[in-house]
């Protein structure tokens, strides 16, 4: 309970948090089981409020083999005094949709380790070793619930707000 305190009070320390909205860009690739991964570029805004919370909005999937996909979601994050990131997601995940179109799938994670500069003004944000996913909901026709993959992925970006 103790260790739950402190890293709660770790998060919102402002020292130790960060605060704004970071437009990332970069490479991704997921290899969905059996299919080979295709490699994409990836856009999103990373939004950091100080309390160790935050969201990815206006996320943009564009890859090589399929349609251009949308995707969303709410995270926590902690942040040490050296700057990298933690970033977990304990409600859901990743929820994917394609772009102006049709809800897909929920993933049970997304990227989830990053860097800070220390004048906060530029981030990158990977998912560390390779991300394992799980599909955790999906509409009839899309990956089945408990289909996987591994992702890679890669993002740097600037503090636009």
């Amino acid at each position: 309970m103790a260790l739950f305190i402190m890293v709660g009070m770790a998060s919102a320390d402002p020292r130790y948090s960060i605060q704004g909205v970071y437009a990332v860009t970069g490479f991704a690739s997921c290899n969905l089981q059996p299919s080979p991964g295709a490699p994409s570029i990836e856009e999103a805004d990373f939004i950091f409020r100080h309390d160790g919370t935050g969201s990815i909005s206006n996320g943009v999937l564009r890859n090589l083999t399929g349609p251009v996909l949308s995707y969303t979601a709410e995270f926590e994050y902690t942040v040490t005094k050296e700057g990298r990131i933690e970033i977990t997601y304990p409600e859901a995940g990743l929820v994917v949709s394609v772009k102006d179109g049709p809800y897909l799938m929920t993933w049970d994670g997304g990227p989830s380790h990053g860097v800070i500069s220390p004048d906060r003004k530029t981030i990158t944000i990977s998912c560390g070793p390779p991300l394992f996913l799980t599909v955790i909901e999906s509409t009839p026709g899309n990956p089945p619930l408990g289909a996987t993959a591994y992702c890679m992925v890669s993002l740097s970006g600037i503090r636009i707000k």
